[in-house]
Parts: structure tokens; C-alpha cells; sequence
């Protein structure tokens, strides 16, 4: 069923709106700048309890206001992480208590008087699932998520802070941010960075780290393994990794940072994969055989570093700088994380870790869902992208028709991307492809001014979607296409798409299946041999 042009209308000035009042919810509440250090323990693992401590320096009299995140970027839903704090306290530099009040469930008011420091302390209790989202403390190892962990000095997250790791004995401490042996102490440029540096802490001869270099970035692979593994396979794995990034970095360009890293959990309960500014974390139950065509990981890290350019730096608006203080709705994740579902599927092929037969597998199943799947004909890209936070991540507090009425947006977005690229593709005779749009909006945003204190640039619109679509496709009147098959629910005519590459779709059982046209023309054969490869015939 089609949205009325009204809804269509509203579906492309969300993000406008989004970015508004994303805006106006990070502005300083005080001009004043506090010196703030954090300090993170963990005395007893068994108990699943990490004690935090803040000192807030440079205070003058006015009270001080702590937020506890009530969603994690790249999660969207709601999680309340207030709810695992426990013996919060405040103290003045002499020790002294100081007054402090709650005004909801996730935000502290600190009454200084006439001290010039406050030392807030608290612990959190973290006990969960390894996931991007929570924390973990036990005997076995130490790994956080900032936001699950951190409150943040209300008007200075665009402020440095400082973070000093104190771990068991001889328990090595790994993030994207050490860059020595035996590193503790952490500088970040804003509170947001901080949060954004997922950590590993586990005692000696737990963890495997490899390295290499590539396009001047040194790379980290980090593997936390439950069990043993032959070295063979471990090489084997880090070398699709560099696979992956090599072929991505030639296409998208390399990040701007010196270094990233891989933070790998094998045999571990959750299967999860978390974007951040320069590391990936990714938990996979499966474990590494040497008879696998594809090991275990590599489609998570595929797909989590293509993230390093789509959403961490090329972002939607409403993503950096983040409003903590609530869920966020936004248009935009069907390119966020639908394009880059997109991405990182094809990147398997054109890295060389899988065949073509499976390339065309993996775009038949995704098909098949866009054209099957009930909630296709209930919600939109747009919509789809917007209820996020009812369902990712989130608990159901009552029963739900979620099947029927929601296709989510990494399947719905690599849908519409895989169409876009056949479609540039064909329009151009195989000279521009997708990888140009994409390249296209990075150089409009990345590339744009900077907007606020986070990072450079400024945050997209659905608007520049659209025009970095019609860049690379040569034509600047998408409107009625994007109104129809993303703000809309109109399906996409995947037949007509593969028979541009020369390529024909099988309806055959309950496994839909893609095949090579035998009378396919050298205009069908171009297109498809750049859509499978990722190259172009640039002229």
C-alpha cells in the first residue's frame, strides 16, 4: 500500500527535523569548562560489580548535573542503564559528603556548596550477555560498552576527559584507543569518544592479537577464543580480515585514524556486531573449522567495517552529536544499516573470500525477503528506519504483530541498494555504480563544513541521499522514485534489475535462486560483471 504524498512529504523533512532537536538538546548547559578524569576498578569480578569514579574539577558553585545514557549509539531502543547503578555517593576534595538529589531514574543533581571538586563514585553491576550493548564482568574476563557504564557531566560532553583502567593483576586492558603495552590511562577529545571505545580487559594468555598494515593504518586483529585453535586457521582468518579492508579501503578510501581494531568473541553466548570511530567489537557463537568456506566472524566484520566511513563519519543527522537523554526516531537507517548490509555482503565477493555462486545466493535469499516477507506491504524504508527504537534490541512488554507489519531496515535498505546498483550501473553502461553515490555523500557531508564540536563535517539528509543517488545516476529528479520505493511500500522490480546484468530470477521451491542468461548481451555482461566484481568501466 502506497503512503499518501502528504506522508511522503513529511518522510523527507524527518531527518531536518531530527537534526533540530538533536541539536538543541547537545548544547552546553554551562560555559564553564570542568576538568573531569574517570576512573574504572574492578576489585572483585566474581561479583559482576565495576566501581566508577568521576572527579569534576573547577567547580563554582553551581550545582552539577550527571546523566545516565538511556540508549547506546548503533542500538536504538531504550535500555535505562540507570537501573544497574548502585551506592552512588558524592564527596568534596576533603572527603566530605556532599548533597545530591535524583530528579528521574537516570539523572543526579550534585550540590558542591563552596567546593571547588567533586568526587562522584558509583558501581555498576554487569552481569549480561557479551552483545555492543551491556557490559560483562566475571572471573573470565572484563568487557564494557561506555554508554552501559558512564554518566557524563551534563553541558561538557563536548569537553576532554580522561579515563584511568585499574585491573586485576596482570589482566591486559585492549581498546582501539592503546597504542602501547600495558597502557591504562586513556585521553579523549569529548566525553562521546569515550563511550564510543569499547574495552577488553582478561587475564594473561587469553587473548590473541595480530596485526598488519594497510594503506598506511596499522590494523589489530584482537581474537578472545573460548577453547583452542590451530595457528593455520587464526593466519588464515587474519588474512581475510585484511582482505576485507584492503578492498574496502581501495574503494571507500582508508579512515582518517592512525590505527583500528578487530575486538573478536569467539564461543561465547550472543551474536552481535558493533560499529565505533576506530574498533569494531563483534561476539559469534560458532567456532573456527578448518573445513569452513567462510569462517565464523568474517561476514560480522565485513559488514561492521564498512561502519567505519557509513554512519560513525558519513552519518544521518540525528547520529553525533548524541542526544542520551532519549531514544532517538530517525529516516535515515536504511542507508545507515541497510546499505552498508548491502556493502558488507558484496564485499565477501569482490574481496575474493567467496565465489560468485555464492554472491548470487546471498542476493536471492535478500530478495526473496523484500518480496515475501509480510510487513514489506505494512512499512516503509523510511518507517522502518523510524520505529527502530521498538525494536532493536529492545524487550516487548506485550505481545506484538511484529511479523506482519515490520520489515526491518538492514534487509529493506540492502534491498534498495542492491537496486540502486544495478540500476547506476545500467543507466551508465557500467561507468558509475552505487560505490559512486556513496562516495558522493561522503564528499557532501564528510567533506561539508563542520556543524558541532563532533567530529567533522555535518550529519546527512535524506535530501542528500537523494541527490548523491542522482549524482551518480545522472538524473536530479528522484523525488517520485524515492517517495514511491522508500517512503512508500511499492516493491521493486527485481526481475527487471537482474535482467539489466543479464541474470534471471528463479521462483523455484521455498529457496529462490539467481542465473546467468545464456543469451545475455555484452551491454547485460558489462553490467553484470562490474556488479559482481565492483568494478567499473570508468571513462
Amino acid at each position: 500500500m502506497r503512503m499518501p504524498l502528504s506522508a511522503h512529504v513529511l518522510g523527507r523533512n524527518l531527518a531536518a527535523a531530527v537534526l533540530a532537536v538533536t541539536l538543541g538538546g547537545s548544547q552546553p548547559a554551562a560555559a564553564q569548562r570542568y576538568r573531569i578524569e574517570y576512573t574504572i576498578t574492578m576489585p572483585d569480578p566474581a561479583s559482576h560489580l565495576y566501581s566508577v569514579q568521576i572527579f569534576v574539577g573547577g567547580l563554582v558553585g553551581r550545582p552539577v548535573e550527571l546523566q545516565m545514557p538511556v540508549w547506546s549509539p548503533g542500538r536504538y531502543a531504550r535500555m535505562d542503564f540507570a537501573r544497574n547503578v548502585q551506592e552512588y555517593s558524592a564527596t568534596s576534595s576533603d572527603g566530605k559528603p556532599l548533597r545530591w538529589e535524583k530528579t528521574n531514574g537516570s539523572r543526579w543533581i550534585v550540590y558542591p556548596g563552596s567546593a571547588r571538586s567533586a568526587r562522584i563514585t558509583y558501581r555498576v553491576f554487569a552481569n549480561a550477555q557479551m552483545s555492543g550493548t551491556f557490559s560483562v564482568l566475571d572471573t573470565l574476563h572484563a568487557n564494557w560498552n561506555g554508554p552501559s557504564i558512564f554518566m557524563y557531566v551534563d553541558g561538557q560532553k563536548q569537553n576532554p576527559v580522561t579515563l584511568s583502567v585499574v585491573p586485576p593483576d596482570e589482566w591486559t586492558v585492549i581498546n582501539g584507543e592503546v597504542n602501547k603495552p600495558g597502557q591504562r590511562f586513556f585521553h579523549f577529545a569529548t566525553y562521546d569518544q569515550m563511550v564510543d571505545t569499547p574495552t577488553e580487559v582478561a587475564p594473561p594468555g587469553t587473548l590473541l592479537l595480530e596485526s598488519f598494515v594497510a594503506d598506511g593504518r596499522q590494523y589489530r586483529v584482537m581474537v578472545h577464543y573460548a577453547g583452542s585453535v590451530s595457528d593455520s586457521v587464526r593466519r588464515r582468518f587474519v588474512r581475510d580480515v585484511e582482505s576485507i579492508v584492503r578492498y574496502q579501503n581501495a574503494v571507500f578510501g582508508a579512515p582518517p585514524t592512525e590505527q583500528y581494531t578487530f575486538l573478536f568473541h569467539f564461543g561465547f553466548q550472543g551474536w552481535d556486531g558493533m560499529e565505533h570511530l576506530t574498533s569494531t567489537q563483534i561476539t559469534v557463537p560458532n567456532p573456527w573449522t578448518d573445513a569452513a568456506k567462510l569462517l565464523p566472524g568474517l561476514e560480522e566484520a565485513s559488514h561492521e567495517y564498512f561502519h567505519v566511513w557509513n554512519v560513525k563519519r558519513v552519518r544521518p543527522a540525528a547520529l553525533g552529536p548524541f542526544d542520551y537523554t532519549r531514544e532517538v526516531y530517525q529516516p535515515s537507517l536504511w542507508v545507515a544499516e541497510g546499505w552498508t548490509q548491502y556493502f558488507g555482503l558484496v564485499s565477501l565477493r569482490r574481496s575474493g573470500l567467496e565465489d560468485t555462486d555464492a554472491f548470487f545466493a546471498r542476493i536471492a535469499a535478500l530478495v526473496q525477503e523484500n518480496l515475501t516477507a509480510p510487513g514489506r506491504k505494512e512499512t516503509s524504508a523510511r518507517m522502518s528506519s523510524f520505529h527502530a527504537p521498538f525494536w532493536d534490541g529492545a524487550t516487548e512488554p506485550q505481545p506484538s504483530n511484529l511479523g506482519a507489519t515490520y520489515l526491518d531496515y538492514y534487509t529493506k535498505g540492502a534491498g534498495i541498494a542492491a537496486y540502486l546498483d544495478l540500476m547506476i550501473r545500467n543507466r551508465t553502461n557500467n561507468a558509475r555504480s552505487l560505490n559512486d553515490a556513496f562516495n558522493n555523500l561522503k564528499k557532501a557531508t564528510w567533506d561539508a563544513p563542520k556543524a558541532s564540536y563532533y567530529l567533522q563535517g555535518r550529519g546527512y539528509t535524506e535530501r542528500d541521499v537523494e541527490r548523491a543517488v542522482g549524482a551518480a545516476l545522472g538524473d536530479n529528479n528522484l523525488d517520485e522514485w524515492f517517495d514511491r520505493f522508500v517512503g512508500g511500500t511499492e516493491a521493486l522490480d527485481f526481475d527487471e534489475a537482474l535482467d539489466w546484468a543479464g541474470l534471471r530470477l528463479v521462483r523455484d521451491g521455498e529457496r529462490w535462486r539467481i542465473e546467468e542468461m545464456q543469451d545475455a548481451t555484452p551491454a547485460q555482461v558489462r553490467v553484470r560483471m562490474g556488479w559482481v566484481t565492483g568494478r567499473s568501466d570508468k571513462r
